[in-house]
């Protein structure tokens, strides 16, 4: 009986070590990436065209420095862009179309010019490129110029070289069943811009 109850002990530690080494060679299993192909994604994301961010802006040149809480919405190709400055100061609205900008500031004033980048110039002394902008925040490139990417396993702009610009995506938000940018660099020889955007709303 002795001998039984021993052969009966070992034959259970065997089989558990058995059990345990098959258990330490499975390996875990890998990452989920999306298999959507940048061709389907970019279709996506041109689809959208009525938008809104909530986030902030912070943007460094070789002369200043300064951050603002950004606002944009966007209908096609009207939009409304606030800008509010550290503790409310040089607060500015853009209101824009195709063909025309309008900026009211925080004193009353309101200014017109062809483009955005012009009155955030002349206000901020920013040099942005918002014309390119509303694609490079929804994570495409310019349509008909020339740019140069690299992409991330999910297939999304990791980098993008367009118009003198180097754009670096850090971090998506997935809404829904589309992947947008939340966390983006703006870099030229004139200027580096970081973008954080907090909520994405899009609309039909």
């Amino acid at each position: 009986m002795h001998l039984t109850n021993k052969f009966f002990s070992t034959s259970i530690v065997v089989l558990l070590l058995t059990a345990l080494s098959s258990c330490a060679t499975i390996a875990p299993p890998a990452p989920k990436t999306s298999a959507m192909s940048w061709s389907t994604r970019k279709a996506q994301l041109a689809q959208i065209l009525n938008w809104q961010i909530n986030g902030k802006i912070a943007v460094t040149t070789s002369q200043d420095s300064g951050s603002a809480n950004i606002d944009w919405s966007q209908r096609a190709q009207n939009y409304t862009i606030s800008l509010y400055g550290p503790l409310g100061a040089n607060n500015v609205t853009l209101n824009g179309s195709a063909n025309k900008v309008t900026m009211q500031t925080s004193n009353g004033q309101t200014v017109s010019a062809g483009s955005a980048e012009q009155l955030l110039a002349q206000q901020w002394g920013w040099k942005l490129p918002v014309s390119y902008l509303k694609y490079w925040i929804r994570g495409l490139p310019v349509p008909n110029m020339p740019q140069q990417s690299r992409y991330d396993d999910a297939q999304r702009i990791a980098t993008l070289n367009q118009g003198g610009f180097t754009v670096q995506y850090s971090d998506y938000t997935s809404k829904g069943s589309v992947d947008l940018p939340s966390r983006m660099t703006i870099q030229s020889a004139a200027l580096k811009s970081k973008i954080v955007i907090y909520k994405w709303n899009i609309s039909d």
